[in-house]
């Protein structure tokens, strides 16, 4: 028995070595995994043997379903590529893992830095005794334009200004560790890191389940809970503000702020009334009282700090000031986000704490003081200089120079600029990072430099550090720190523990008010949902007419082949403004190969401001913006024809079949969405908004099709008719209702009065009726709202109308009028309708009081 044990380790112990054999450290460099004499580190033992027990095609299955979740997703980052358009994220399966003890060191080193720097914030923004007692100069912070003066005063809450910091760490050739800069503005990541640890537990689950992994939901929740005890309502409104879906960190936005349950939110969703903030929503001003902010300080407030801000929230300082708002982190934290001030924290650590940094920065020198220029000035080779300074119009060039790489002329300039506005530079010692192994199915494991972004939040008790972080590794091979590429590669941090892990988890929280409905619906979320619903139904409706003109032209669709209905798909595509009358015209008067022309250009050219790109490019656009309000497979079906339409280009040798397979997948994507929307969205207030846009742009549709194919006296036609019922996609029902060839009156009862068929005029305005009457109501005073009393007519005269009669030619003309008129009305009843929601529930104009800044007289 004793044998076979010894057997069985020794197998697993060869097969470890020759996992092993093709990963090689740098000489003179830190390796995570493999110790100085070639040896797994203990605590990588255990996760090697079970990474090598999975076996070759179990990795690459992990692998692919790792990178199959991040997509289905929508995980992007903040570096674009080369055609400005976002990364995708890249995880590697393989985490850094960090023991117990060195953890202990990396807890006590930063929750020690964050009190400083909390601390360095209340003493700049109050009594100032650090410029006072020359521990800071003042040219550091009054010439640094994140030092907010207009903040100077503001009393916060709890006297904590960083709820939410982190600090970029590396890992030096002895093992020690070093923070190479503090992130106090808006550190952004935690959202990546989260997304890393659920699917890196997906996807690894047993180690995971069995490694002892410290989780990461306690602290969350820990941050979350003292966040909200900081109101004084007993339900507060929290929110997340974001500079928006333009921005490619929006999907951490999202996810984070979906994650603590807050909304996230833009500035214009935001507004002052009498120097309280308020959130727009469709049921009103909801009163706001936490804001987790994720914008620049002085972007916070165009009344106060930077006046060309599109980003905050007029008034929003004053706000601050009255203490009516808690804001995380305070404005004007950034000022300690400055590397300058790395060579004065040990300086600060013993001014406010009498203590030494536990762990040090790596060596600074800020080159605004005599001494510190010389001394950089001496040693430029052998450091990095950077500029702390942002760069402005009048100030161009570089931001950060690597000694050993530059030229002598580049060296005298540098020396120039040095001398001339050295308050604008540092230096910095050339440190070399640790390495950890990369991991790839196919290449198996290489070694590459990394550093770690870990996260503090202030809770009940103190700073708190999140047990893991986000770990970034260089593609490029660099072991310079500072200048890693930002996310090339990503990994999951693995604290380990030296007991069992908890299993709190806020996805799985059993302490949990039941909701129903979610209320708070900003009303720029349900104008943005509610024009996803009106061009989604505007791209279906463009697609089925250009699939008929397409199918017409194959001779696919030999029913519909007549001179009178090829005119009247080319009027159709005027009406639904594809093609200009003067196009149309000269297309019809050259034949048949000048209407192909104008066919393959609405289709295929992608500057066509009418053509098919367009059409989709809005639902595309309108998508993006309420992306965190939308399940995964309804955005995997707008990717899809996202992708669909990106990807379609005019090939030699393409026939219109392919157009036709084209055109016939957008329209079942179109439907899939349609049945997302349906089956899977709760009917809630984002349901009602995304459905009553769609049923809108379905009444307009129906109306302009039908009036502009059956209001001519001479437009009753067989053939015309069966285009009507195809555009309409009622052809199947007509025909098993029916049992005959197409006539005018049955075909206007089904699409217009017939309230059973899904696709007509009266099932559209019920449905509208339905929404309307669930909508807030904003005057109880009044029997019927504006939008009621549209609905209600119109409802009231197609249900009245005699379609009979309707179809009777009068005057001169031949046209029937009657029909026209009633189609108009409707139309005209839309637009309205679209109007008094758009003013209703989207528009907040009530006038708005901010007061100005409030002076306290000593002494008063």
């Amino acid at each position: 028995m004793a044998n076979a044990a010894s057997e069985l380790v020794a197998n697993d112990m060869a097969a470890r070595d020759q996992f092993l054999q093709s990963y090689r450290g740098v000489p003179g460099v830190y390796d995570e995994m493999i110790g100085p004499d070639g040896e797994l580190r203990p605590h990588w033992r255990l996760f090697v043997d079970y990474f090598l027990g999975m076996g070759a095609g179990e990795r690459a299955d992990a692998a692919d379903v790792a990178q199959r979740l991040l997509r289905e997703n929508g995980v992007t980052y903040m570096a674009t590529d080369d055609e400005g358009g976002s990364r995708p994220w890249m995880l590697d399966l393989f985490p850094l893992l960090i023991d117990p003890s060195d953890w202990q060191q990396i807890e006590a080193g930063l929750i020690q830095r964050a009190t400083v720097l909390n601390a360095a914030l209340q003493d700049l923004y109050g009594p100032q005794r650090l410029l006072r007692e020359g521990v800071l100069p003042p040219a550091l912070v009054f010439g640094n334009p994140q030092f907010l003066h207009p903040s100077h005063g503001v009393q916060v809450n709890g006297d904590v200004f960083l709820h939410f910091v982190a600090f970029d760490l590396a890992r030096a050739p002895d093992g020690r560790w070093w923070v190479l800069s503090d992130r106090a503005q808006a550190p952004s990541g935690a959202g990546y890191a989260l997304e890393n640890r659920i699917v890196a537990a997906r996807c690894l689950p047993e180690f995971f389940a069995e490694g002892r992994v410290r989780r990461l939901a306690s602290f969350f929740h820990a941050f979350s809970e003292n966040f909200l005890s900081m109101s004084r309502r007993d339900e507060p409104l929290a929110v997340l503000l974001s500079p928006g879906p333009a921005r490619d960190i929006y999907f951490e936005h999202a996810y984070l702020a979906r994650y603590l349950g807050y909304s996230v939110v833009e500035g214009s969703d935001l507004t002052v009334r009498d120097d309280r903030l308020f959130l727009k929503t469709i049921e009103g001003l909801k009163l706001v009282d936490l804001v987790l902010r994720r914008i620049n300080g002085d972007m916070c407030d165009p009344l106060e700090l930077r006046t060309d801000s599109f980003q905050g929230v007029p008034g929003l300082l004053q706000v601050v000031r009255d203490g009516n708002v808690t804001m995380a982190n305070a404005i004007g934290a950034g000022v300690v986000e400055n590397e300058a001030l790395l060579s004065f924290l040990p300086a600060m650590s013993r001014f406010f704490l009498d203590q030494d940094l536990k762990l040090p920065s790596i060596a600074t020198w800020w080159a605004g003081q005599p001494q510190e220029r010389d001394h950089v000035l001496a040693n430029l080779r052998d450091l990095v200089v950077r500029k702390v300074s942002p760069k402005t119009l009048f100030t161009p060039g570089r931001d950060s120079y690597i000694g050993p790489e530059l030229s002598d002329a580049e060296a005298d300039q540098l020396a120039n600029d040095l001398r001339r506005h050295g308050r604008d530079y540092i230096g910095q010692e050339l440190v070399s990072v640790s390495n950890m192994p990369v991991w790839s199915p196919d290449g198996g494991l290489h070694s590459a430099p990394m550093t770690l972004r870990v996260y503090l939040a202030a809770t009940e008790n103190g700073y708190r550090v999140m047990p893991g972080g986000l770990a970034r590794v260089a593609q490029n091979g660099t072991a310079r720190a500072p200048w890693l590429t930002p996310g090339d590669i990503t990994k999951d941090v693995w604290v380990l523990s030296d007991g069992p892990a908890d299993t709190f988890s806020l996805l799985a929280d059993q302490h949990v008010r039941l909701r129903r409905s979610g209320r708070d619906l900003p009303s720029r979320a349900a104008d943005n949902l509610f024009w996803l619903g009106r061009y989604a139904e505007r791209a279906e409706g463009a697609v089925r007419m250009l699939r008929s003109l397409v199918m017409y032209l194959s001779g696919e669709a030999t029913s519909l082949r007549d001179a009178q209905t090829l005119e009247r798909l080319v009027s159709l595509l005027v009406v639904q403004q594809h093609m200009t009358s003067r196009r149309a015209k000269r297309a019809l008067e050259q034949g048949m190969h000048a209407v192909e022309a104008e066919l393959w250009a609405i289709l295929f050219d992608p500057d066509s401001p009418d053509g098919l790109a367009s059409v989709l490019g809005n639902v595309s656009r309108i998508a993006d913006l309420v992306r965190e309000r939308l399940s995964t497979d309804t955005w995997n079906i707008l990717k899809s024809m996202s992708d669909l339409t990106r990807d379609w280009t005019l090939r030699p040798g393409q026939e219109v079949a392919d157009a036709s397979q084209l055109l016939t997948r957008l329209v079942q994507l179109l439907a899939a969405l349609n049945g997302m929307v349906m089956e899977n969205m709760t009917r809630g207030y984002s349901w009602r908004f995304l459905d009553l846009g769609r049923r809108i742009e379905r009444v307009r549709y129906i109306s302009r099709v039908v009036r502009d194919t059956t209001s001519k006296a001479h437009s009753g036609h067989t053939s015309t008719l069966d285009l009507l019922l195809e555009l309409a996609d009622s052809s199947m029902t007509y025909r098993g209702r029916y049992k005959m060839g197409a006539r005018l009156p049955a075909v206007l009862d089904l699409l217009l009065a017939d309230d059973s068929n899904p696709r007509s005029m009266m099932f559209q305005l019920e449905a509208i009726d339905d929404h309307i009457q669930a909508m807030p109501k904003h005057d109880e005073d009044v029997v019927l709202s504006p939008a009621k009393r549209i609905v209600t007519e119109l409802v009231a005269e197609m249900r009245l109308a005699d379609l009979v009669k309707l179809t009777e030619a009068s005057g001169r003309s031949g046209a029937r009028m009657a029909l026209d008129r009633l189609l108009r009305r409707t139309e005209t009843g839309m637009d309205e309708l679209s109007n008094i929601v758009t003013q209703t529930y989207f528009s907040h104009s009530m006038a708005q009081h901010v007061s100005g800044p409030q002076r306290i007289v000593s002494g008063a």
